[in-house]
């Protein structure tokens, strides 16, 4: 990757991301997955331990001051007669947190995840001077409980596809690690403000046997918007600890104040 200086990064082919399904997406598809059919407190309230334990070490997994600095910064550059650059935030594929087979792993990637959103929605709310954001989660994974821990937390949490209703040019997306097909999806209609995920290039298959290419035809068209933002927006490679694995591919792409306002 390059690195201009100025926030503009050079992306190049990553080829890290030809990943296999997870163990999240494998409950999410699976109908015998085991799902819970009602809350279980003890379950919620273990869930609720562990994500504490992970926010009150946050340094461990992305450095939280230089995560914030990118959104206030941005923030800072738009000017009073701009609309505010964000009004809603939106989350897909997070993975579960009651997870099936009890996969640490797993689960220590979703709760960080969700540590590095919430200080992105506090973060923003804060520099805005709005009220705190209420986030909606879209994550077909999610049992009962996941959704208890989430709204615990005071968000809320839709079924698929709703949550693409609510990506508009005031919406902030995050989704870091999603399949192609998904980040296709969410930006067919109009895109975010501010983006978090992956770029086109992850799914850079050359060096793989011709036997594994497994892209459509119609894979180009398919990831034409996020090629857009990546040409478009303004990009930060993702904070990450040295050796950490939750972003890894992982950026933030803000739309700059003049393209905003053209979008709104």
């Amino acid at each position: 990757m390059a690195d201009n200086n100025d926030g503009w990064i050079q992306v190049k082919h990553g080829k890290w991301a030809n990943r296999v399904r997870s163990a999240n997406g494998e409950a999410a598809n699976d109908p015998g997955a085991n799902k819970p059919l009602a809350v279980d407190p003890d379950v919620v309230a273990e869930l609720q331990k562990e994500f504490q334990a992970i926010q009150a070490d946050l340094e461990a997994y992305f450095p939280e001051a230089e995560l914030r600095k990118i959104f206030a910064d941005h923030i800072l550059i738009f000017p009073n007669y701009v609309q505010d650059p964000v009004s809603k935030i939106v989350c897909f594929g997070i993975g579960c947190f009651d997870h099936p087979e009890g996969n640490w792993q797993a689960k220590r990637t979703s709760y960080c995840q969700l540590a590095a959103l919430l200080v992105i929605a506090d973060e923003v709310s804060e520099s805005l001077g709005r009220e705190p954001f209420k986030i909606m989660f879209q994550e077909p994974a999610f049992n009962v409980n996941d959704v208890a821990f989430i709204e615990s937390l005071g968000h809320t949490v839709v079924e698929s596809p709703e949550g693409l209703e609510h990506i508009e040019p005031d919406t902030l997306f995050y989704g870091p690690h999603l399949y192609y097909d998904l980040y296709a999806e969410a930006l067919k209609g109009e895109l975010p403000s501010i983006y978090v995920g992956s770029s086109a290039d992850a799914w850079d298959l050359n060096f793989l046997p011709k036997s594994t290419h497994l892209l459509p035809d119609e894979f180009p068209t398919m990831v034409a918007p996020l090629k857009k933002i990546f040409e478009e927006y303004k990009q930060f490679k993702f904070p990450e600890v040295e050796g950490g694995v939750a972003f890894h591919g992982t950026y933030i792409c803000l739309r700059p104040p003049l393209a905003h306002q053209r979008a709104v």
